[in-house]
């Protein structure tokens, strides 16, 4: 594990002066502490090149992000994928958290390759912005989970120090699913009945998305399938995500073109067909805006394996 300030900046993102220990291996996982007041401004809103989880023990913490501000006060998480443009990031005082950050091809392998998730948590960690309330055991759990990792990422002597890291943050994300499954039920009769109107529609929404999001696109298919108008769906949506409902169908056909652009044996015109676009040339400037890349981009960047995203654990840079 780093620690050296002066030679290797933890994630520019938190800010240079508030991340007391960290430990990363480059392209794949980082995890860190973060402590004190600091005002963050960036001139042009920026991406998070990686997908951030970030444990709020104590403090504030103020951000803009897509043009909205958001407040995550302590004993509460938030959820940050990529798609995430933030402008402004703003700690009080008393402000620490942990954070634990990843490339998006881990989580995709682990999602696709290592289930069962609730497909609710898949899509919360994908598509939203989480502020959820956290018990003290919660707080406890999630606490252990990333200082594990981040002792894990200084284990350098370790001969498997890549699938060490990997097993803890897996267990992370674990943690994180219990903690969503307790709070929303099972699925079970009596779990669910108990649940508010708007959690079963949210359930009902997030299936719906899943089974059709190539063919669907607009929010009035998935509003009449649930019998309810699309303000109320945008209503439902925007509160327990924080998003918008078309920033969520937009995300959501991202992954989808992502995966499908993983398998070799289909052309860019045949995704683009398959995600119901006009032409190749239409999907091309979805995929760019949303990505920052072109498809071909893409797929010419992609780790085929999980052994490939995995660098040599001396040298690199930190994530930021």
């Amino acid at each position: 594990m780093n620690t050296d300030k002066k030679t290797a900046k933890p994630a520019s993102i938190f800010g240079n002066k508030n991340v007391s220990r960290f430990g990363y291996i480059d392209e794949f996982l980082f995890a860190g502490e973060i402590k004190g007041g600091d005002h963050i401004v960036y001139k042009k809103a920026r991406r998070p090149p990686y997908h951030l989880v970030i444990i709020i023990l104590e403090g504030t913490m103020s951000t803009i992000i897509n043009g909205k501000e958001y407040k995550f006060h302590g004993r509460s998480y938030m959820n940050m994928p990529t798609w995430s443009e933030i402008a402004e990031i703003k700690y009080s005082d008393d402000f620490h958290a942990l954070v634990a950050a990843t490339d998006n091809t881990i989580l995709e392998d682990i999602f696709r390759n290592r289930n069962p998730f609730p497909p609710d948590f898949h899509f919360r960690m994908a598509h939203s912005i989480q502020g959820d309330i956290l018990t003290e055991e919660v707080i406890s759990t999630l606490h252990r989970d990333i200082s594990d990792l981040i002792r894990a990422l200084s284990a350098k002597d370790h001969h498997f120090m890549q699938e060490l890291c990997y097993a803890y943050f897996y267990i992370l994300l674990t943690d994180m699913a219990d903690i969503m499954w307790k709070r929303y039920g099972k699925g079970s009769p009596s779990r669910y009945t108990d649940m508010k109107h708007s959690d079963v529609l949210m359930r009902e929404f997030v299936k719906l998305l899943i089974e059709n999001i190539e063919k669907e696109t607009g929010v009035s298919f998935y509003a009449e399938k649930l019998c309810i108008s699309k303000q109320y769906l945008s209503l439902i949506v925007k509160d327990k995500t924080r998003v918008p409902v078309s920033t969520i169908i937009s995300s959501l056909r991202v992954d989808r073109a992502s995966r499908l652009l993983r398998d070799p044996d289909l052309s860019i015109q045949q995704i683009a067909s398959r995600l119901s676009f006009s032409d190749q040339s239409s999907f091309g400037k979805f995929f760019r805006k949303h990505t920052g890349m072109s498809p071909l981009k893409y797929r010419s960047s992609l780790r085929k394996t999980l052994l490939s995203l995995r660098p040599e654990p001396s040298g690199g840079k930190l994530p930021g």
